[in-house]
């Protein structure tokens, strides 16, 4: 309708923001990490471990944390160009250690001046993510390790819960920050194995009830 080369939102204390492109469609969390991250010209970016194995795939060297932009800021002290995360925290070290959404919301629209946005999220793979909870009903994440394995991951790594490695994809379980609950990401290649990683985990965190 304004015919407007992008949208901008920040939450309620301005240190998170998220766009739409010229078209009003949204720009995913993992794609502006990656927009960012090629405007900087950085091969070294930190992000947590929630967000998409795109960042490897397109050949970024890449620090995994724990999901929250201090664990973000803390491990940017060790040189990183550029942290992230997903849900719109973006940090520039040369500026400050702090996620700065009005920073990141003038970069942004110096990045629209330049080319569209559409055209730069269309070059960057998207494969399915699912994020789904359970309720935790007393059950730590650490005791279901032994039962998803049965899912024969190739890794499983602690950095925050349990992040279950595949060939084609990845299981995140780990307890939520602010509520009684499990959180379950999953991010496979196609949509079907997403949607069987996602199943199979929900049953098997069942089943330990």
């Amino acid at each position: 309708e304004t015919k407007a080369d992008l949208g901008i939102a920040h939450d309620g204390d301005g240190d998170r923001m998220v766009a739409v492109d010229e078209r009003g469609q949204f720009i995913s969390g993992d794609r502006l990490l990656v927009i960012f991250a090629r405007d900087l010209g950085v091969n070294e970016i930190v992000t947590t471990v929630d967000a998409s194995m795109v960042v490897e795939d397109i050949g970024f060297k890449t620090s995994r944390t724990r999901v929250g932009d201090s664990f973000v800021s803390r491990e940017l002290k060790g040189g990183a160009g550029f942290g992230g995360e997903p849900c719109g925290a973006w940090v520039f070290p040369h500026i400050s250690l702090c996620p700065d959404g009005v920073y990141a919301a003038a970069r942004i629209c110096a990045i629209a001046r330049k080319q569209k946005l559409s055209e730069l999220s269309q070059n960057i793979p998207q494969f399915p993510i699912i994020r789904t909870a359970i309720a935790a009903d007393g059950i730590s994440v650490s005791q279901l390790k032994r039962r998803l394995e049965a899912l024969e991951p190739q890794s499983v790594a602690e950095t925050d819960g349990l992040k279950l490695n595949f060939s084609d994809g990845w299981l995140l379980v780990r307890p939520s920050g602010t509520e009684p609950l499990i959180r379950i990401t999953v991010e496979a290649k196609d949509e079907a194995r997403a949607q069987k990683l996602c199943n199979e985990a929900q049953r098997l965190i069942m089943e330990g009830r």
